[in-house]
């Protein structure tokens, strides 16, 4: 009898300390997955290894933003992300929620979708502009039963979250068969991995990479710069101050961005400028800005410098930018 009091004591102090370590997990994992993302450097080092193109992943970009949607509750996330670098190319919107789930001692990732395909495009910016969703209802989601990621807190500050096997399923409205999801993710403070494998109920591929290996997304960082572009007509070999035109408050980011380069009266120019995290010959991290011209693979110049580095520019007489961190 004095035993099993003992082991019940144990349990009662046991189980309030699991609770608070679940807390504490819940608020790492929403400070690590609040931000950006990008896996340019993935693809391209895989295009510079030459790999064939059905194993190059998809260049994708994620956002994950924090925002107010009283009628789901708090630890609210609106997601956004979209192919190639291109904001306008979205190819999923969706709410997330994280929910501590002491049954499963795990934090659980809910995930919902607009009902509505029209709220897609109503609320495709909510990322700039959080206000667009605080009125939003519960009824104007839905989720699909058995879809959610279990989040565990690994010993080295990162997170690895998985679905319960076979529990995430459809029946495909064109194959009429049903469809099984399984979704794989690992978090820290400088990346997330994603990989998204389904397949029918007879075993066959139905999408995710076919080489088994996950996107693998980096933070970002944010930079704001400016451009000076000599104007159209400019002897290049003569270049005086007043030939310059002055475009500032360009806003990009360090993963892989291109910026187009288009004079303040709305003139777009044939060149772009891109800044980078790169690795050279798979051993020298470096951040890369170049700038390329309209039909020309290759880069007209480029400088590089450590990845941290907090300010980089370039300056080719005709053209100079300068980009500085911001810091948030």
């Amino acid at each position: 009898m004095k035993k099993q009091v003992l082991i019940w004591v144990f349990l009662l102090m046991v189980s309030p300390l699991q609770a608070q370590n679940l807390n504490a997990d819940w608020q790492r994992l929403n400070e690590l997955f609040t931000g950006e993302f990008n896996n340019f450097q993935q693809v391209w080092q895989e295009r510079e290894d030459t790999i064939p193109d059905s194993l190059v992943h998809e260049h994708i970009h994620s956002i994950f933003k924090p925002v107010s949607i009283p009628a789901l509750g708090t630890n609210v996330f609106f997601v956004k992300q979209y192919m190639n670098g291109d904001p306008n190319n979205v190819y999923r919107m969706r709410v997330y929620q994280f929910v501590p789930d002491k049954k499963e001692k795990a934090i659980r990732l809910d995930i919902y979708s607009f009902k509505d395909k029209a709220d897609e495009e109503r609320f495709k910016l909510a990322d700039e502009n959080p206000s667009l969703l605080t009125s939003l209802t519960s009824e104007q989601f839905t989720s699909v039963p058995g879809c959610s990621v279990y989040w565990k807190k690994q010993t080295n500050d990162e997170f690895i979250g998985t679905m319960k096997p076979r529990a995430c399923n459809f029946v495909s409205r064109r194959s009429n068969k049903r469809i099984y999801i399984t979704d794989t993710l690992k978090l820290n403070a400088e990346e997330i991995w994603i990989s998204d494998q389904a397949t029918d109920e007879d075993g066959r591929y139905v999408f995710g990479h076919k080489g088994n290996i996950p996107h693998k997304l980096r933070r970002v960082r944010p930079f704001k710069g400016w451009v000076a572009i000599v104007k159209d007509g400019t002897d290049r070999n003569n270049i005086q101050d007043s030939d310059y035109v002055f475009i500032p408050d360009l806003k990009l980011h360090d993963q892989g961005v291109k910026k187009r380069i288009v004079r303040p009266d709305g003139t777009v120019t044939p060149y772009s400028f891109e800044l980078s995290q790169v690795v050279f010959q798979k051993k020298t991290p470096v951040m890369k800005l170049a700038i390329y011209e309209d039909g020309k693979p290759k880069a007209l110049s480029y400088t590089w410098t450590n990845p941290e580095a907090e300010r980089i520019g370039i300056n080719l007489r005709w053209v100079q930018v300068g980009l500085t961190q911001v810091k948030e």
